[in-house]
């Protein structure tokens, strides 16, 4: 199995929701058979030439937050021809229905779980604990590891985005599935060198805009295609819950959802 990361995070502003709260980071997971991984790389690989050629973007990978804002090499984009690319990778997403997984660190995971916080000497994998966005993707491969066992899965393969362009190649995850030796392989890679990333970009920025778009005061007619959009693809994930809104839903509305999600979970 190969499992590719991304991260993604909230503006820092102030929210209007009771549960969506400031400094959030969250890390997104999507597990794909090693099968579909050759074809994947070229199908993605083939997918960029496509809008170099077609749309004249010279752009060396997707990246869907400059595409959605169109920002870079995808500036010149008009009549929605960035949604149309979004619309390509959600048929791609509903073909495939990978396995996704979430984690987020924001101020409500510390006040519901506040034995999570660790000391800024707590150090995992190069992981510095006492930062939101190293803690996110810790939590994150715990429960990996406790999805993605060897009897049931084999070889693991972990690929996260890295950060820095020196961290391409850094190991990461040896420690938390020290007992997968020599089965499993993790390393920190750069998405204009691992198409498969690009993936887990895609539903990273799904996510991350479904959720800010909810806490909204308003929200534009593109806004709203966006959600269908994302609506359409039923992201396969037991962390993400289906709420039906009414178009024009208040902030209110949409945290009537996230309370009785927690209500369910004993959080409430």
């Amino acid at each position: 199995m190969h499992i590719v990361i991304d991260d993604t995070y909230s503006s820092g502003g102030m929210s209007l929701s009771k549960y969506v709260t400031g400094d959030r980071r969250t890390h997104i997971a999507v597990a794909i058979p090693d099968s579909q991984v050759p074809h994947l790389r070229v199908e993605m690989q083939n997918c960029l030439e496509y809008v170099r050629r077609e749309l004249k973007v010279q752009a060396n990978e997707f990246h869907f937050v400059d595409i959605y804002n169109r920002n870079g090499p995808w500036s010149h984009l008009v009549d929605m021809e960035n949604l149309h690319i979004f619309e390509f990778f959600s048929q791609i997403y509903s073909h495939y229905k990978w396995k996704v997984h979430i984690q987020t660190i924001d101020d409500r995971t510390f006040e519901d779980h506040p034995f999570i916080q660790f000391p800024a000497a707590g150090m995992v994998d190069g992981l510095d604990l006492s930062k939101r966005s190293d803690l996110s993707l810790f939590c994150l491969l715990v429960k990996l590891k406790d999805i993605y066992t060897i009897r049931n899965h084999g070889q693991l393969t972990l690929i996260v985005d890295n950060r820095t362009d020196g961290e391409q190649g850094t190991p990461v995850g040896h420690s938390v599935f020290s007992e997968r030796a020599p089965f499993f392989k993790g390393s920190f890679e750069s998405s204009s060198e691992e198409p498969l990333l690009q993936i887990a970009d895609f539903i990273a920025f799904c996510i991350n805009r479904t959720t800010n778009l909810g806490v909204k005061s308003s929200r534009t007619d593109t806004d709203y295609a966006f959600l269908d959009l994302v609506a359409t693809m039923e992201i396969n994930s037991d962390e993400l819950q289906k709420v039906q809104l009414e178009r024009g839903f208040s902030v209110s509305n949409f945290d009537e959802g996230h309370r009785l999600d927690r209500v369910a979970k004993g959080l409430e």
